[in-house]
């Protein structure tokens, strides 16, 4: 359904992550060290890398969308089932290609495995967005800090929309029960 594309282009890098990223979970451990200290330290630079070019180990085009991204190994890696699969293929300076179930809502959620900013990009869910949000989540097989975001907005935003909704059935569900009674 969804594809990705790999072009090759310049010589092959050594990751500071290691070679294979089959089973890295998120409490485990990178040379000694926990992989939550690390996206810490990377979340404190996140805003200075985010988008340079000059530092990027790869450039990223979403299918749909016209603005490419360049992006760092570190960052998705650790962070995304999805891209530790498509990070096994590329080499520093290739360009890759994916589609996604919703591109018009990747940037913010980009941004945040670079800073970290749960806050601001709770800002950027709407109810409208929401869905595609999450349908993202899950194709990119993000942690549980991206997950808690989404969770969070669901139960803020669109739960107490589905509250109000049982009430307002249950209300009209009541008037229709009393016309019934009146009109007997």
């Amino acid at each position: 359904m969804f594809s990705t594309q790999v072009e090759q282009r310049t010589q092959q890098r050594p990751s500071i992550v290691g070679g294979k990223y089959d089973d890295l979970q998120h409490n485990q451990l990178i040379d000694g060290i926990p992989v939550t200290y690390i996206l810490e330290k990377l979340h404190q630079l996140g805003p200075r890398y985010y988008g340079d070019k000059l530092t990027a180990f790869a450039e990223l085009h979403i299918e749909g969308l016209d603005k490419f991204f360049y992006v760092h190994e570190e960052y998705l890696v650790l962070q995304s089932l999805f891209f530790r699969e498509v990070f096994e293929n590329v080499n520093n300076g290739d360009i890759i290609t994916i589609s996604l179930p919703s591109p018009e809502t990747f940037e913010p959620l980009l941004e945040f495995l670079y800073n970290g900013d749960a806050d601001k990009w709770y800002d950027t869910l709407t109810v409208d967005n929401y869905y595609d949000v999450h349908q993202n989540i899950k194709y990119l097989g993000l942690g549980p800090a991206a997950q808690a975001v989404v969770l969070a907005f669901y139960q803020h935003e669109i739960e107490p929309l589905n509250d109000n909704c049982n009430i307002t059935d249950n209300n009209n569900d009541n008037n229709d029960n009393s016309s019934n009674n009146n009109n007997e």
